[in-house]
């Protein structure tokens, strides 16, 4: 059964509650008027009026009241002296002190002595800045006592529970969580939680339990903590994602026999028992799901035939070498009846029962995560075939041209040397970015807030754009690197430059999340607006194929997103969103 997020939890006390409060003044005109206006300011209150002050706190006792507003010059008691003898019974409400003899030394003592607001009589305005004062001081006495009564409860479960904030860091933890790891709640604060956890459990945290937490508010499920000592503790978790950040953690310990109950009960995965020839001995309901058999099914069957990687041999000899309570981890493939198989990773334990070998084996359907490792390893091989080209096609080129102009500067001074020299150092600096990128990733870019106008203007002034001209609608900043924006422009506008025209205008313009870059061009068919992407396409004989690969490039390393549509004048749009 799902978790609710904590966000959905009812409140201690919820609803509006009525406010009670208690007036003493030794004027009964005077406590009878603050009462009215007290009533009609507040759209839910109760008053109860005294003027014996000796009357309060036995009043107080007997009656569930949230405040008291009271009189300073009461003979024979003082609204201060009348505060003490109030604390001094326990009594913890908000206390106002609403006098008509004001000074600052009588100001100065009601700060010391601890009223909660002081405030000096005056006209029918007063009693409507008193209605404020009382309202806010019992609503905030209200969720102090909420809170204390929270941790209370907390501190009197039988459960443990643990509060980690988004570092993973241990901010509370009752007595009974400290109990389960044999730890005393002092060591545990401030830690990170991986202290509690042996390092294949916390890989597997990290790898399954904290992404799912975070993309659907809760897991539960079991898992495997340590002690102070270094024993493995099995235990029943129960994680809910809190909405700041961080998370709550509830664990139960669970003893052995218990665990293997609740393995079969609760686990989403797969789990068998087996015993030292192979022989499946008892399945969970989840097993026959995923597999397609029938308990009866199962049980009698032996690993290889549901395990299409499984060596008879070999599996028996690991079994026999395995210590006693002591899991492995590997990966398997297991085959359905009707002959299709998934992958798994394996988790198995060797118990003794009755003095026999018992495995109990916890299969994991990792389908996706190959899926995710599969795409990652086409994006990598994608990575090496773009390095390459821009390490070696691109740079040999680029050392000739240097070369040649150095020698021609020898023979020949022309004022366009300095230029061409600027141009091939651009060029220079732009490889070494790429690569840069393309083996360290984002940490070798530097983010700061850019103009985007600005940054427009340098690269367009880069490009060979001849007659073409470029509109700039409106200036932003956004949160980039430098060098990696002004690339993705130099490479926009020269695909403007090559296939709208010579004359065309480019417009670079605002979106909500980030902007724009759009010509007047003939502008790209639909069925080609992906493809236009991809690594080597290009429409120009003598282009490269890289320049918009390169666009979406520099886009994913800024955790942006490009997309092709048309533009009004039906050419092309390029929208870089996600933009910061």
């Amino acid at each position: 059964m799902p978790t609710a997020p904590l966000s959905e939890l009812v409140p201690l006390d919820a609803g509006d509650r009525r406010i009670d409060v208690l007036v003493v003044d030794d004027d009964a005109q005077v406590a009878e008027m603050t009462a009215t206006f007290l009533e009609r300011e507040l759209a839910d209150a109760r008053t109860t009026t005294l003027t014996d002050p000796a009357a309060a706190v036995p009043t107080l006792r007997e009656e569930r009241l949230d405040c008291i507003v009271s009189d300073f010059d009461m003979p024979p008691l003082s609204g201060l002296e009348l505060l003490e003898r109030v604390r001094g019974a326990g009594i913890e409400i908000p206390f106002v002190l609403f006098t008509s003899k004001g000074s600052e030394e009588i100001a100065s003592r009601a700060i010391s002595a601890g009223v909660d607001e002081y405030l000096q009589k005056g006209g029918p305005e007063t009693y409507s800045v008193l209605a404020n004062a009382v309202e806010n001081l019992v609503e905030k006495h209200r969720a102090e006592q909420e809170v204390r009564q929270g941790y209370r409860a907390l501190e009197a479960a039988e459960e443990g529970i643990g509060i980690i904030d988004e570092d993973g860091i241990y901010r509370y933890v009752n007595r009974a969580y400290a109990a389960i790891y044999d730890r005393d709640r002092t060591e545990l604060i401030g830690e990170h939680w991986e202290l509690l956890y042996p390092d294949d459990e916390a890989q597997r945290f990290h790898e399954e339990i904290l992404p799912q937490l975070e993309r659907e508010g809760s897991w539960r499920g079991l898992s495997t903590g340590l002690t102070s000592a270094g024993e493995r503790v099995p235990e029943r978790l129960v994680l809910t994602r809190m909405e700041g950040g961080g998370h709550v953690c509830i664990v139960e310990e669970a003893s052995r026999g218990q665990r293997v109950e609740a393995l079969f009960k609760l686990s989403p995965d797969i789990v068998v028992v087996h015993d030292a020839d192979g022989v499946l001995l008892d399945v969970n309901r989840r097993a026959c799901e995923e597999l397609g058999y029938e308990r009866d099914e199962l049980v009698g069957m032996s690993v290889w035939e549901v395990d299409a990687t499984a060596d008879p041999e070999r599996a028996k000899s690991f079994w026999q070498e395995l210590p006693i309570d002591t899991p492995r981890r590997f990966e398997g493939r297991l085959e359905r009846a009707d002959g299709s198989t998934f992958p798994v990773e394996v988790h198995l334990i060797r118990r003794t029962v009755n003095g026999e070998d018992r495995f109990v084996a916890i299969d994991r359907d990792i389908t996706e995560r190959k899926a995710r490792e599969e795409e990652l390893l086409r994006k990598n091989e994608r990575l090496e075939e773009f390095s390459s080209v821009v390490s070696h096609d691109l740079r040999n080129p680029l050392q000739v041209a240097q070369g040649r102009l150095e020698l021609l500067a020898e023979e020949v001074d022309s004022e366009h040397i300095p230029d061409i020299r600027r141009a091939l150092d651009r060029m220079g600096t732009l490889i070494d970015d790429l690569l840069a990128i393309a083996q360290e990733g984002t940490d070798a870019m530097e983010f700061e807030p850019v103009a985007v106008e600005s940054i427009a203007r340098e690269a367009w002034a880069t490009v060979e754009t001849g007659d073409a001209s470029l509109v700039v609608e409106e200036d932003r900043r956004v949160e980039a690197d430098r060098d990696q924006l002004r690339q993705l422009f130099e490479n926009l506008f020269r695909n403007s430059a090559e296939h709208a025209g010579p004359d065309c205008t480019v417009t670079v313009g605002p979106l909500p999340d980030g902007f724009f870059v759009a010509d007047d061009g003939p502008g790209v068919p639909v069925d080609e607006r992906e493809t236009v992407f991809d690594p080597g396409y290009s429409t120009n004989p003598r282009g490269t194929g890289f320049g918009l690969n390169i666009v979406r490039s520099v886009a994913d390393a800024h955790g942006w997103t490009v997309s092709l549509t048309a533009s009004e004048d039906g050419g092309a749009r390029f929208e870089i969103t996600g933009v910061a």
